[in-house]
């Protein structure tokens, strides 16, 4: 009887190990996997939110693994404290963490979000008045099946996206996962054919969001500025139709860019950059292909013209250069700065509209920057607020 016992427990410690994580107490990655295909196969819907601690390696090298060892177990059992029926909590990798909400929508899940960021916020963390932001805090994802996915893998993708974005943006903040593309194809009302050119766009952003996270994400960025300022400039809305796709499509050549090149840390040698800027002749043969995105071609092939005939790939100066163009290059530019990379350290609004006016002329067109940075301070496409934050 007693082997038996011993046994049992066995069997029942060694099941634990298999579904939990040793550090934090919750589940692990396995188990969060099987529950979300469990729940896909009985057609149920449910929010998934993805939790991860704001420079969380900045307080590992001030403070060492041990404490922040001890901080992600504080913040899993706050979660845990947090806790509802069905709910399902798992440290899904390193510092970030997978909850599942079984039945809830996506309101729902942004209210949940905003009160496990806020009470993460509004704990204190030993040594926390190192790190960047003074305290540690979390940024939150959120994505809906079936509303936003129709697998596990596309879940996933875009809560991970969400994360990213919100992360990107300024961090311990929570995120619904967006895109614009998909907001485009629900305002507009489209025919056919734009219907096939958003499922060709969807095709070629996937490959590029599988290489490289930084130019999906900017693309999309890239796309509100740029509509932002037609709109101001009173563009006609067919020639704004275009203006979209050809925003979203004007990095695709960079799909043919070898990745050790693309996702590069440090500056390009100068063979590296002559590869690099190969991106809008790929991009615009690319796009040849389909007859139906003609008019987004020159936009592709042209964003990175400079106003004073100095750009490339054709040195086009002035009004030579496509209006769609020139607007393109100025958002472009404009999300460049004011996003972090590795090689170039990150302006901030002010810093940047300072760039746009002392470059008009020269990189961008001059009628073009004022209202641009009229847009951008009234409708808040960038918050001053964020800014030290990301």
């Amino acid at each position: 009887m007693e082997n038996y016992q011993k046994r049992v427990l066995f069997s029942y410690c060694f099941t634990e190990l298999a579904i939990k994580d040793e550090l934090t107490g919750l589940h692990n990655h396995r188990y969060i996997q099987s529950l979300i295909d469990a729940l896909i196969e009985q057609k149920r819907s449910f929010a998934v939110l993805m939790l991860d601690v704001d420079h969380f390696r900045r307080y590992n090298e001030v403070w060492g693994h041990v404490r922040g060892d001890a901080a992600l177990k504080s913040i899993a059992d706050i979660l845990s404290q947090n806790r509802i029926d069905e709910e399902e909590i798992a440290r899904y990798s390193g510092e970030e963490i997978l909850i599942v909400l079984p039945d809830y929508d996506i309101a729902q899940a942004n209210v949940k979000a905003e009160r496990l960021r806020l009470a993460i916020e509004n704990t204190q963390f030993p040594g926390a008045e190192r790190i960047p932001a003074k305290k540690l805090t979390v940024s939150i994802g959120i994505a809906h099946y079936p509303d936003q996915a129709e697998s596990k893998s596309e879940l996933l993708m875009k809560v991970d996206d969400a994360l990213y974005n919100g992360k990107f943006t300024g961090r311990n903040k929570v995120s619904v996962y967006t895109s614009v593309l998909d907001d485009m194809q629900r305002e507009l009302r489209m025919d056919e054919v734009d219907q096939e050119i958003v499922k060709t766009i969807k095709v070629f952003l996937a490959i590029l969001n599988s290489k490289d996270r930084y130019t999906y994400a900017h693309t999309e960025r890239d796309v509100v500025y740029a509509v932002a300022l037609a709109k101001r400039i009173g563009l006609q809305e067919e020639s704004i139709r275009y203006l979209r796709f050809g925003a979203f499509l004007h990095d695709i050549g960079k799909v043919e860019v070898p990745i050790e090149v693309l996702t590069k840390r440090r500056p390009l040698t100068r063979e590296e950059w002559k590869i690099m800027k190969s991106h809008v002749e790929l991009g615009e043969n690319m796009a040849k292909s389909i007859p139906s995105l003609a008019p987004c071609l020159p936009i592709i092939r042209h964003h990175h013209e400079r106003f004073d005939g100095t750009g490339y790939p054709d040195g086009l100066k002035g009004e030579e250069i496509p209006l769609e163009a020139r607007i393109l290059t100025i958002a472009d530019s404009f999300d460049a700065m004011t996003t972090s990379r590795p090689y170039q350290r990150k302006r901030t609004m002010e810093e940047a509209f300072e760039e746009l006016r002392a470059c008009a002329g020269r990189q961008f067109d001059p009628d073009l920057v004022e209202p641009f940075i009229e847009v951008v301070r009234e409708t808040g496409l960038i918050s001053p607020d964020e800014e030290s934050l990301a």
